[in-house]
């Protein structure tokens, strides 16, 4: 069976369109993902060493310096401990980017994606990037601690459902739809209340310190007043057991309080008149009340030195021959004007010999003077049989009131 020429020609003409057609096709499909990949585009290709924060980019990522789109990340690769990312900048931006530039990888929103944000640093290096220079991520103390910030706020993110933090702000916005000037009027209100408040501000403060003060002591005395409260409740519950004595407790002290109306009644006057009388007496005894400790001690001393004296059977004194009182001459009466106030005078342990003290009684006290002793010495000594300077101060008082003309006897 023979085709004719003209059928064969037309059908190879079909297929020949038909395969032209999805050359075509296949061209311009080339050619759109070359454009979208910009392969016809000219850049500089760079390489970033970071963490493996880097692996949440995606090829795509945007590349920015302050803001400024200046280039793209072609590829992203990992080897388990860091992330090598290509990137493709923008020749008309390479003059604004410092070689020594670092990266931080940071969310374009909540939930959105990563994109690097290039940090110039304070002091940049005066060449600008270059084709094949390689890059690290950001060490300083902010970029550490936005990184930190980053890797703390990935599981928060993880964990909040989308759907779910939408239908709240949701329903949040649809709440607040419509109220805009009461919420207006009530922040007015509250910030006039702010205004009335703040002068007072140091006083709330202070006050505020005090109540520190004050339950810082409380806390500090609460097991005591735990302890008080226990107490009490014991109290309480022993009042309630004892509730009938203590009735007739009462009843007696009401009892006894009539009987003290009825003396105090009957005695009033009399309890008046000995507080009047009394009173010179107690002023006197609360003068020389400082002299009653060593009074005491002194009484005390001399129950010891009485033991003493006495000790073994025998008595042992001390004999002291004190210089008697002249008797009273005309014009002198005997009277006690002595006014020196509260004087131990050497108690608990007086002095011994005792000195002599003169005390205003009434008479004029008239003492040996030492002409009298050499006058008297040198009568005694021949009957003594010593130098007159060496005759005691006695013979003086036995002999000295012979000389004058008084009598002296010796019992």
């Amino acid at each position: 069976m023979r085709i004719p020429v003209g059928v064969l020609t037309r059908s190879a003409r079909l297929r020949l369109y038909g395969i032209v057609f999805i050359a075509v096709i296949a061209v311009l499909l080339s050619l759109s993902v070359a454009v979208y990949q910009q392969a016809f585009t000219s850049v500089v290709r760079i390489t970033l060493e970071a963490t493996s924060l880097g692996n949440q980019l995606d090829p795509r990522a945007d590349v920015k310096l302050r803001g400024l789109l200046v280039g793209e990340v072609r590829d992203v690769r990992a080897d388990g401990e860091k992330a090598t990312l290509d990137i493709a900048l923008k020749p008309e931006h390479v003059s604004l980017i410092p070689a020594d530039v670092q990266a931080r990888l940071l969310p374009k929103t909540l939930f959105g994606e990563k994109y690097v944000d290039l940090a110039i640093p304070r002091d940049p290096s005066a060449r600008h990037i270059r084709a094949g220079d390689v890059i690290t991520q950001d060490r300083t103390k902010v970029g550490i601690e936005l990184q930190q910030l980053m890797n703390d706020l990935l599981p928060l993110l993880r964990t909040v459902q989308p759907a779910e933090l939408n239908a709240t702000l949701s329903a949040f916005a649809t709440a607040l739809e419509g109220r805009g000037d009461r919420i207006g009027g009530n922040l007015v209100r509250v910030e006039q209340y702010l205004s009335r408040l703040n002068p007072h501000m140091p006083s709330i403060k202070e006050n505020i310190s005090r109540f520190a003060d004050v339950a810082e002591v409380y806390g500090d005395a609460a097991p005591d007043l735990l302890r008080i409260l226990r107490n009490t409740v014991t109290t309480s519950r022993t009042l309630v057991e004892k509730r009938d004595q203590l009735a007739a407790a009462l009843t007696s002290t009401a009892t006894v309080a009539g009987t003290a109306e009825a003396f105090f009644d009957d005695n009033g006057d009399r309890l008046i008149t000995l507080g009047r009388v009394s009173r010179p007496t107690l002023a006197m005894f609360a003068r020389y009340a400082p002299e009653y400790p060593c009074l005491l001690d002194g009484l005390v001393k001399q129950h010891e030195r009485s033991q003493e004296a006495f000790r073994g059977g025998e008595m042992r004194i001390t004999l002291e021959f004190v210089r008697p009182r002249p008797a009273y001459r005309p014009g002198e009466e005997p009277r006690y004007a002595e006014r020196s106030g509260p004087d131990c005078r050497g108690l608990p342990r007086p002095h011994v010999p005792a000195p002599d003290h003169k005390l205003n009684d009434g008479t004029s006290s008239v003492s040996a003077t030492r002409a009298e002793q050499r006058a008297v010495g040198s009568l005694v000594a021949p009957v003594m049989g010593v130098p007159a300077d060496e005759v005691p101060a006695v013979a003086t008082l036995l002999f000295g009131p012979m000389a004058r003309g008084t009598a002296v006897s010796v019992a």
